[in-house]
């Protein structure tokens, strides 16, 4: 199977996914529209972030077949991540929701 292949079937999926989302009623419209964007270039960048947050980061380098550990280091968002709760726990003005 080739590369366009495999793209369009995972499009289909999504797309059939979003259907079934918004039969849902509008209250999911906006998972739907989300999921209706997703591609497998967008599935592998979501892996990278999740393995980035409990694995070696040269595994993850290795898995997602970068040269550079310095293309892999764009997956680790677990500082920015503990800072924005931080934050959104801390913030006086209460524009943040925890």
């Amino acid at each position: 199977m080739g590369r366009s292949a495999v793209h369009e079937l995972i499009k289909n999926v999504f797309r059939e996914t979003a259907t079934r989302l918004r039969a849902l009623g509008p209250d999911h419209e906006a998972t739907a529209a989300h999921v209706e964007k997703a591609s497998a270039h967008w599935m592998r960048h979501t892996a990278g972030t999740h393995q980035s947050d409990n694995m070696d980061l040269k595994a993850v380098r290795d898995n997602l077949g970068h040269a550079n550990i310095a293309t892999t280091s764009i997956y680790i968002h677990t500082e920015d991540d503990k800072r924005h709760d931080q934050t959104s726990k801390e913030h006086k003005l209460g524009w943040m929701h925890p």
